[in-house]
This record gives C-alpha cells, sequence and structure tokens, in this order.
C-alpha cells in the first residue's frame, strides 16, 4: 500500500534571510554574492502523511517541524523546531496539485 504524500510550498521571510546573513558574518564566512540568497525563495516540499497505525493531528505542525530539522541538517543552523519558529521565519502553504511529468498519463 502507497502512503499518500503532501506537497507543501515553503517560502522565506526577509528574516530568515537576514538571519542567515548574520550568521555567515558571525562564522566569518565569505559574504554571500548577490543573487545567493533570495528573500523570496521557495522550496517545495513533500511529507508522507497520516496512514494506518499512525496518529499524525495536525500535518502543517509535522511539515513545519520536519523542515526546520532539515534544515539543521543541511546548513548547521540549529533553529528550534517548533510552529511557532517556523512561523517566524517562513510561509507555508498547501500545493493544490502536484504533478510528476515522469509519470505516465
Amino acid at each position: 500500500m502507497e502512503m499518500e504524500k503532501s506537497f507543501y510550498v515553503v517560502t522565506f521571510k526577509p528574516t530568515y534571510v537576514r538571519l542567515l546573513r548574520e550568521e555567515r558574518a558571525s562564522r566569518a564566512e565569505a559574504p554571500a554574492e548577490e543573487g545567493d540568497v533570495v528573500e523570496s525563495q521557495r522550496i517545495i516540499v513533500a511529507i508522507t502523511q497520516g496512514g494506518f497505525g499512525q496518529d499524525v493531528v495536525d500535518e502543517e505542525r509535522q511539515a513545519k517541524e520536519r523542515f526546520l530539522e532539515y534544515l539543521f541538517f543541511s546548513s548547521d543552523l540549529d533553529l528550534a523546531r517548533t510552529p511557532e519558529v517556523f512561523d517566524q521565519y517562513f510561509d507555508l502553504a498547501q500545493a493544490d496539485e502536484f504533478v510528476d511529468l515522469d509519470e505516465q498519463i
């Protein structure tokens, strides 16, 4: 049985871009090149939701927490993995439709 996936669009807020710049400056890394971090950057995320024996009450909450966990492992930026922190730095919208162009019609 294939589990159903939900798809979300995560949009970076300017507060996250500022946080990244401050983090890079504190690490004495080279400054980001212009256009390296786009203020309105969007990422599509997919997450398996629910299923037999899984009690997922709030799908959006799970997507927010798992995205913050992903950021920690991909960028070493350790933010608290809570919906409130997510909402401070990102916007989340459920995708209306997902089309896999590699799938046969």
